[in-house]
């Protein structure tokens, strides 16, 4: 089984804590690109063993993705083995915004927005 011990990368830090849930906290880091999302999900992929996880991204953090890595991202996210998804964002007025947004996007597993890291948490622990 993959250690729960963090992983640092120079855009996020990624651990599997007590509870099994995968917990991606961004960094203030300026723009990623394709590589830095491959390297994300590269981390991922060795914490949850290549299994179906719940995973929360923390991503209140200053940080943006190029184009390239945006569609990267929807390539790994069609590839990736995900339970649920929590995605904290700085505040609730961006929460809505997302929401929104998102209410345009089909997953295959359930993903909700919050502003609350704690709601995020026990929702996430609410599907296990």
């Amino acid at each position: 089984m993959a250690s729960s011990n963090p992983t640092e990368l120079e855009f996020a830090t990624i651990f599997k804590d007590k509870n099994g849930i995968i917990i991606i906290t961004m960094k203030d880091c300026g723009t990623l690109d394709q590589y830095d999302v491959i390297n994300i999900n590269l981390a991922i992929r060795h914490k949850t063993d290549g299994k179906p996880a719940l995973k929360l991204l923390d991503a209140r953090a200053n940080w943006s993705m190029n184009k390239k890595a945006k569609e990267r991202a929807q390539m790994e996210n069609s590839a990736s083995v995900t339970k649920a998804r929590a995605i904290v964002v700085s505040n609730s007025i961006k929460a809505t915004l997302f929401k929104f947004i998102q209410s345009f996007s089909k997953y295959d597993y359930p993903q909700e927005i919050f502003s609350d890291y704690d709601l995020a948490y026990n929702w996430l622990l609410s599907l296990k």
